[in-house]
């Protein structure tokens, strides 16, 4: 896999948070991301990445979706050391089984108990999620795949603009 194309997405969780903060000019150090902010970041991609391979052993994703998800990660981590407990999220995402923080599903503001948001430290698997949000593993796959496919063209057309 290549690592020159889609290094530039600006909507990953790490490289949005320090591109955000670095572009407001004078930014105090308290406003950049700590290193374990930055890791549950890393570790919440790689356990997406997991989920997508678990999708498609189900037959709810194909191997194109695993592949945008796998540049999802490459893009995110570009030239950052990332520890080895971010990189295990992927297993426990292979197992059907979501880590915080990270949202799956769509946001529903209409509900206030907000069962697509796991905060930081909870697991819970697809199929709860799926049934707390009165959803499928399938409808959550394949969102799942949509806005990892958008990433990706969203970075191919900010690549072919430089």
């Amino acid at each position: 896999m290549s690592r020159g194309g889609p290094r530039g997405i600006a909507g990953c969780v790490a490289c949005g948070m320090l591109a955000g903060a670095v572009s407001l000019g004078t930014v105090q150090a308290q406003e950049l991301p700590t290193d374990r902010q930055l890791q549950a970041a890393f570790g919440a991609v790689y356990n997406r990445l997991g989920l997508m391979e678990y999708c498609a052993a189900k037959r709810f994703a194909d191997a194109g979706d695993v592949a945008n998800s796998r540049r999802s990660v490459t893009a995110t981590i570009a030239g950052m050391a990332v520890a080895a407990e971010a990189r295990a999220q992927q297993a426990v995402g292979r197992r059907g089984h979501i880590v915080g923080p990270q949202v799956i599903g769509l946001m529903n503001s209409s509900n206030r108990d907000r069962p697509e948001e796991l905060g930081e430290g909870q697991t819970m698997s697809l199929a709860d999620n799926a049934r707390a949000q009165q959803s499928t593993e399938r409808t959550l796959c394949r969102q799942m795949a949509d806005q990892g496919a958008a990433v990706v063209e969203a970075a191919s057309g900010a690549a072919a603009a430089h």
